[in-house]
């Protein structure tokens, strides 16, 4: 009779190479089928961000100050407001972490309701049509960046030890692993697989990313919202890897215009890095 971890180990890692088989697949299928090179040569539904230098800063200052804001008066809550939180380390962390995602969506809200002064700039080109559903656009987003995320991830991490430098893993995954009760497991889920990817693909995809693509060249517009994004976590380990998921995020948002897909795509790269931990994987 089998041993049972065996076998749960041995699906676990067909399914993984399932999945990035599918991925290689999807991505081949989106750049080199006859198909993706017609597209290619279509305009982005994507339409330019008609906003004033002036006005995205004011802007980008107000999501700052807010994140910024909210960061500080968590810090000077009383160990009474905290419970918890004031002894548990972990727990610390998870609401540092919840507090300065909410305090850059209160930032973003702030920001849209700042009276808005406009630009000129040339009419956009008639959007090409969309072929997939936000979704659909969204699951192949998230099976292109499995076995690209993965290779990258092995290749910089192999480099890093190569050099004789620490790899460790990033600290919210480190929690999770650790993560003792069932209130920690859910905000946990919910911060990875709801709020930051609402807050993370607002700011740099709708915000950074839309608003440099017709200001600079191209190939700027789409590596600096990813270093930023990358630099951001803190972890030399995960710049690389997450470098590159920034940029394939912001090809999905300019290849189909919504905003949704990205924001859909990194919420279940994320969920399925969860389901590995949970499955004793290492990330």
């Amino acid at each position: 009779m089998s041993d049972p971890i065996t076998s749960a180990d041995t699906i676990i890692t067909a399914v993984e190479y399932s999945l990035w088989a599918v991925g290689a697949l999807v991505l081949w299928h989106v750049q080199f089928s006859a198909a993706a090179r017609a597209r290619r040569n279509a305009p982005s539904p994507l339409a330019p961000w008609v906003i004033t230098h002036t006005h995205f800063f004011r802007m980008a200052f107000c999501v700052v100050a807010a994140a910024w804001g909210a960061q500080f008066i968590v810090s000077h809550l009383s160990n009474r407001t905290l419970g918890e939180a004031a002894v548990d380390g972990d727990l610390w962390q998870l609401v540092v972490g919840v507090s300065l995602q909410l305090g850059l969506l209160a930032g973003v809200a702030v920001a849209c309701a700042l009276p808005r002064s406009m630009e000129t700039l040339p009419e956009p080109p008639p959007p090409s049509p969309r072929c997939l559903h936000p979704f659909l656009a969204a699951v192949a987003t998230c099976l292109i960046a499995l076995p690209v995320i993965t290779l990258l991830g092995y290749a910089w991490k192999s480099i890093l030890q190569l050099c004789g430098l620490e790899t460790p893993e990033q600290q919210m995954v480190d929690i999770f692993r650790q993560a003792d009760s069932p209130e920690k497991i859910i905000l946990l889920v919910g911060l990875a697989v709801v709020v930051a990817p609402l807050t993370e693909e607002i700011i740099f995809r709708v915000g950074l990313f839309r608003y440099l693509r017709t200001r600079v060249p191209r190939w700027i517009a789409l590596l600096a919202p990813s270093a930023v994004f990358a630099l951001l976590h803190s972890n030399a380990v995960a710049f690389v890897p997450l470098f590159a998921l920034g940029t394939l995020f912001s090809l999905a948002y300019e290849r189909t215009g919504r905003i949704s897909v990205s924001i859909m795509a990194h919420g279940l790269f994320n969920l399925h890095t969860i389901l590995l931990i949970m499955a004793g994987v290492t990330s």
